[in-house]
Parts: structure tokens; sequence; C-alpha cells
């Protein structure tokens, strides 16, 4: 176990430093925001957590199996994996949200509170009391114990719930995996997988960044491929329809806030000069009621729509650097990157990934060709392979496949 006195840099500290060395110097005030909030809605979160306790019990007295596996409650954006997880483990979410547990309730994967030692650990940090980390560190030993996972899954492992999951688990000699939650660049520090044992990642190009990273080596890595579900659409008919992807850059500095907002409103202006329709996707960590003050010329995805219902929905979208466009390209979207933000990222036309431009002013020129074009299918090209695979036959199997190797 790490010394009790440098337990608060390691689930706290360290993450900051590594987030302050890629520029996001705003990353450690949003740290404590989610740090807090979570605090407030505790006693909340402590009664749900009972009731999931008396549910697991329950549920282990009428199983009676074996073949845990902990598996993040974030992990469950992944169908295909989770469905996987259930006809060949005994599958239980963990994680500091209520979602998952709710859901729990209707399917076949059990779920297991931490909450309250999410309060030990998160009062440790902000109270700089290395006693609670330590007291943290071990309840969750001797609930690990209690459960005994063959395997534990993760989204990330650099927040201070899963830094501390990773830590036990070592401590343990339980193995962790953690399945590639976004895209990373090639011009950056990269934060995710520097913990867990293993990392499965989406391609090649990731794999080969861990290792020129020096953070894992070749046997700790695998290519797992894409493991979100693809529409597959066919390229038939286009409305035209244009989206922005709106991202969380305000995390790098707040200055540039100012400028999402001069790009959202000039996108609109440009959009609706050229007779295309504009609509704005929020980040999910964004405040929807204030941005709809800010912006009330501009239409928004409806909402509660999901990502895939948007992505069926409309034909053209254009972000930054956001995962989501790569997810619109993989879809047979058409995707455009703009580049108008002094931050590094990977320019995704020389990856292969779709279109991209530096200004809005060549942006501009090339909107105006898709007008006047009846069919854009020309303009599509599919993501290469080495940048991002499809899994075979689908990512649950393949999720399975590969789990198996370590196990």
């Amino acid at each position: 176990m790490i010394p009790k006195k440098d337990l608060r840099w390691y689930l706290f500290e360290e993450t900051i430093e590594m987030y302050s060395k890629n520029g996001l110097n705003n990353y450690e005030k949003h740290r404590y925001k989610d740090l807090n909030r979570f605090l407030s809605d505790y006693y909340i979160f402590r009664l749900v957590g009972m009731t999931s306790k008396i549910c697991y019990k329950l549920s282990k007295f009428y199983k009676k199996g074996d073949n845990q596996i902990l598996v993040h409650d974030l992990l469950n954006r992944y169908p295909s994996i989770i469905n996987q997880l259930e006809l060949n483990y005994n599958p239980i979410f963990f994680g500091n949200d209520i979602k998952p547990f709710i859901k729990s309730l209707k399917g076949k994967t059990n779920f297991y509170p931490f909450y309250d030692i999410y309060k030990e650990v998160y009062e440790g940090v902000l109270d700089y009391n290395d006693s609670l980390l330590e007291k943290g560190f071990m309840d969750l030993e001797n609930i690990l114990k209690e459960i005994d996972p063959k395997l534990i899954v993760l989204n990330h492992d650099f927040t201070t719930d899963t830094k501390l999951v990773s830590l036990v688990a070592k401590e343990l000699g339980i193995p962790t995996v953690e399945i590639q939650h976004g895209i990373y660049s090639g011009k950056g520090t990269i934060v995710p997988g520097n913990y867990a044992d293993y990392v499965f990642v989406w391609g090649e190009y990731f794999k080969n960044l861990y290792l020129a990273s020096k953070i894992k080596q070749d046997r700790e890595i695998r290519i797992l491929g894409y493991p979100y579900q693809l529409q597959q659409q066919k390229l038939s008919h286009y409305n035209k329809k244009v989206v922005y992807l709106g991202q969380n850059l305000e995390l790098y500095d707040d200055s540039f806030l100012n400028q999402k907002d001069n790009t959202i409103n000039e996108l609109n202006s440009l959009c609706s000069g050229l007779g295309l329709q504009f609509s704005y996707r929020p980040h999910p960590s964004q405040n929807l009621g204030l941005l709809k003050s800010v912006f009330p010329e501009v239409r928004f995805t409806p909402d509660g729509e999901t990502f895939a219902d948007t992505i069926k929905n409309n034909e053209i979208f254009i972000s930054f650097n956001s995962t989501a466009l790569i997810e619109a390209a993989l879809n047979s979207k058409l995707s455009i990157q703009l580049k108008n933000y002094s931050l590094p990222a990977d320019d995704f036309e020389e990856l292969g990934i779709c279109r991209s431009f530096t200004s809005l002013s060549e942006l501009k020129e090339f909107l105006k060709d898709i007008k006047t074009l009846d069919d854009l299918k020309s303009l599509y090209s599919p993501v290469d392979p080495s940048y991002i695979e499809i899994p075979t036959p689908n990512s649950g199997e393949k999720f399975i496949e590969l789990i198996k190797e370590i196990l």
C-alpha cells in the first residue's frame, strides 16, 4: 500500500499535475466541484446504497454464482459488451452514479455501492485528512475481498474513485482493464491507462501511442476496436442539416469560452446565409438553460435526444476534436474538423478520419460546394482502420475473447 502521507498525492494531486502539463488549467477547479457535488448529494446516494446492498445480498443468495467481474458503471454505454458479460460471467456494476442501480433492477447485472467509501475519500481529499484516505482504502479492500472479483473493468483510471479502485485491486492481485473511452492525441501526455494493468484500445494508432509513451508494454495492450454500436446507415439522401458538436474546452482556459461563443454564432450565421439548417449539440457538462439564453437565435438539438438519434437525424457534423465527431464519421456521416483553437490536437485529415480546416473562411468555401451538390457520397470516405478497427463479429464477443486471454 502507498504510505498514508502519499495517498492524497496519488488519488488527486498527481492527476491534476498530469492534466496541467496538457494545458488544462481549470481541471483542478472542476474536480473540486465534482467532489463537493457528490458530498452534497451523499444522503440520497446512501439511501440508494442501502437498497442496492440488500438487492445484491439477495441475488447472491439465489444465484450462488462465482465468476464475478466488477464493471465501472459508465460502461453501460456499451450494450454489446454488457450483454456478453451477462452471458459469460456474473457482472456487478460499481460507480458513483444512481442510474446503473436503477437499470440493474431490470437486467441481469447486479450493482454494489461504494458510496460510503467515496464519501470518506472525497472528504479526505478536501480536508487534507490522511487518516480518512487510509480508512477509505481499508474499507474498499474489505469489500473487494468479500466480492472476490476475477477482474475489474474500468472506463478510465484517473479520477479519485477509479484510482482508489486500481490501487486496492493491485494490492489484492485483482487484474484491472481499462477500455479506451475517447480519443487520445499524439501531441499530448496520455492520462488514462497509467494505473490499470491492461488497456483495450480502439486501433493500432492508440496502441503505438501507449508504446511510445512507455506507459504500457506490448503484452499489456490489446486492440479491442470501437466499442460503441454503429448504425451503418446507407448514404442515399441528404437534407444537409449541419450540427456543431460542443466540447468542454473551458477546462483548458476560461478564454476559450468566448471563442466557443463566437464560433457558434459565426457558424449559425454562415449556414443561414447558405440556406443550410444549423443546430448546436451541447456537451453534457454544459448548462443548457444558460446556453439557450446566450444564443437565442441558435437552434439546439432537441432536449434529451440521444447522440444516436442526432446522428440519424442530421448529415453534416463539425467539431474541434470530439470523439463524437469520429463516431459520426464511423456512422457514414460527413464529418468536418474545425481546428480553430490554439490547443494541441491531431489533424483528422492526416489520420484518415475526415476533412479538416483551420479557419471558418476555409470551411465556408467547402460548405458552399456542399450546398450545390445533389449527392454527398463522393465526399465521404471510411475511417482508416489502423486508427479505429471495427471489431468482428462485434465488440462484445471480441471483448470476451480478450479477457479470457488475461484470465
